[in-house]
């Protein structure tokens, strides 16, 4: 979603020179965009709400077509021809999935009157110690644990710019791309917003509490070159040292110009220091423009953290040839005491994991009626959640019993013409910064279309993850499967329905959620996502739903 507004007020930047290339390694790039941000504080969520204005009413706003840094290429994808993915699973297997603990109505149609004005969803949560926070694309929610919607001063939802009041920029702008964190080392809320209307901004709001409706610490940070530079398709990973944030740089919305990787000192702004820094690069590739749609590490083990000063690593560049065999993935030195020092690297492919060959899915995904939804089949999904568990199985035949660093992600691939989750868990000893496959699959036991997943890993290794399910004979439904730690590698349970939709959409240049989330509590073993269905034929007329999931086996 992507909304022009206007800025509220004029804003002094401290920026260093742009990021380049080193000269003594071409794969590493050096002398970021180094920013200071500007800060508020809310002294209470609540109390703010009561002052402001009614809900806005927006109207109608029609998605643009999604951003594609290679659009050429995702045109050619989607007149290839049957693809034999060799990580196909063609059928059910007897793997372990996760129990529905509760499923509730989220923001959209049914909820409390709420009237859409906007596609796509953008549709994502997280989970504290004891609320659940739901932001769909320009309006946020929060639930209890056991899904009964807590009011914001007599609100069931609000607009998400609420939080970044008091911020020169974000506080006038509501533009979605948005996403709902909980910093599970600190108990923490991070909630993230960019600006999209030049200069671009990134906007947090760090809570000072567990409390959602508490207080919080405010910043907004100049993106690179952020009056130029459109920041597309942002996505955050918390990091012990940053917040970590990913986006598609495109040159006045006109032509894509390079990866743009950012890092801000979490420290600084858990504490509400205003001298909190961050700094950017611009990942050109060498020339090549190879690098895209990154993903940042996003921890999930808070009792298990990687060992300090270990970089954060970056996955993505899915969408560079008609089939590849490898995922590409970089490493971001950030160094919050010196800014000026941090560095990324592996740029232009350079570190790749080599996984079973595939090929991206077809850009769109049938529906009943005729119509079609986009899969974002050229990049990897939101997240890429790690995890540290001590003592798990490691590649190559490494000494077990050690920290074991395990990552998760999935992506939408050709199974014979069909979209398919293409999924991985990679791993690596502690301490390393080169993972490899542990296991992977495509999960197609139908020819049914599957896409827009994520997945997480509970404590006890087990994976859960959610989907988006759609053919000319079903309707978009959101749905989810699983498998514990001892199951066959590469396979995952039968399938299960948090909802059927009853409905196709028939507008909205065929946007379809662009991502959501797979989140996992503080206790280590609670799931939740959320998805996007329709009820009946129409344009601007989703409804979503929040979903609660736990392996019987894992106890808190």
């Amino acid at each position: 979603m992507r909304n022009v507004y206007l800025s509220l007020l004029t804003l002094t930047l401290c920026l260093t020179c742009v990021g380049t290339m080193s000269a003594a390694n071409p794969g590493v790039l050096t002398n970021p965009q180094v920013s200071h941000a500007n800060y508020a504080f809310i002294p209470s969520l609540d109390a703010l709400i009561a002052k402001q204005q009614p809900q806005n009413v927006y109207g109608y706003h029609l998605a643009s077509p999604v951003e594609l840094p290679k659009p050429q290429h995702n045109l050619q994808l989607q007149k290839l021809g049957p693809f034999n993915d060799r990580a196909a699973q063609n059928g059910y297997v007897n793997a372990t999935v996760p129990t529905s603990l509760l499923d509730f109505l989220g923001v959209g149609i049914g909820f409390f009157g709420y009237t859409v004005p906007d596609a796509p969803t953008d549709g994502n949560l997280s989970i504290g110690d004891t609320q659940i926070v739901q932001w769909v694309n320009v309006q946020s929610a929060v639930f209890d644990l056991n899904g009964n919607n807590l009011l914001f001063n007599g609100q069931h939802f609000v607009n998400g710019n609420v939080l970044f009041t008091g911020l020169p920029h974000c506080g006038g702008t509501n533009s979605g791309d948005i996403i709902a964190q909980w910093d599970k080392i600190a108990h923490r809320w991070v909630m993230y917003q960019p600006r999209f209307s030049a200069p671009y901004y990134d906007c947090f709001a760090i809570s000072q509490t567990a409390d959602f409706l508490g207080s919080w610490n405010l910043y907004e940070f100049p993106t690179f070159d952020n009056t130029n530079d459109f920041p597309d398709y942002p996505k955050v990973g918390v990091w012990p040292d940053g917040y970590y944030v990913s986006h598609n740089s495109f040159f006045h919305l006109q032509s894509y110009n390079g990866a743009m990787p950012c890092a801000y000192d979490r420290v600084k702004m858990l504490a509400g220091d205003p001298t909190a820094a961050g700094v950017c690069f611009l990942d050109n590739s060498n020339g090549t423009l190879f690098d895209d749609s990154m993903l940042p590490s996003d921890i999930d083990s808070p009792d298990h953290l990687p060992p300090s000063g270990t970089p954060n690593i970056f996955f993505g560049s899915v969408d560079n040839f008609q089939s590849d065999s490898n995922i590409y993935y970089y490493h971001f030195h950030f160094v919050p005491s010196n800014p000026s020092a941090s560095t990324f690297d592996c740029v232009n492919g350079a570190c790749k994991i080599a996984v079973t060959s595939y090929q991206n899915a077809p850009g769109s995904a049938l529906e009943p009626g005729g119509n079609s939804i986009d899969t974002l089949s050229d990049r990897l999904m939101y997240r890429a959640a790690y995890r540290v568990i001590p003592g798990l199985p490691v590649p190559n035949n490494q000494v077990p019993g050690n920290n074991i660093q395990n990552w998760l992600m999935s992506h939408a691939v050709n199974n014979n013409g069909v979209p398919a989750v293409r999924w991985y868990e990679f791993r690596a000893p502690s301490g390393s910064v080169t993972p490899t496959v542990f296991q992977q699959g495509t999960y197609a036991p139908d020819s049914t279309s599957r896409f827009m997943s994520s997945l997480a890993m509970d404590k006890n290794g087990n994976i859960a993850m959610s989907y988006t399910v759609s053919s000319s004979s079903v309707f978009p439904t959101i749905a989810f499967t699983g498998r514990a730690l001892a199951d066959p590698a590469g396979t995952m349970g039968p399938e299960q329905i948090v909802i059927t939709g009853t409905g196709s959409q028939t507008d909205t240049s065929n946007r379809w959620g662009d991502y959501y989330d797979m989140a996992l509590s503080n206790d280590g073993c609670t799931f939740v996502t959320t998805g996007e269905y329709y009820t009946s034929n129409a344009s601007f007329h989703w409804s979503t739903r929040v979903a609660k999931l736990k392996f019987a086996s894992c106890n808190p």
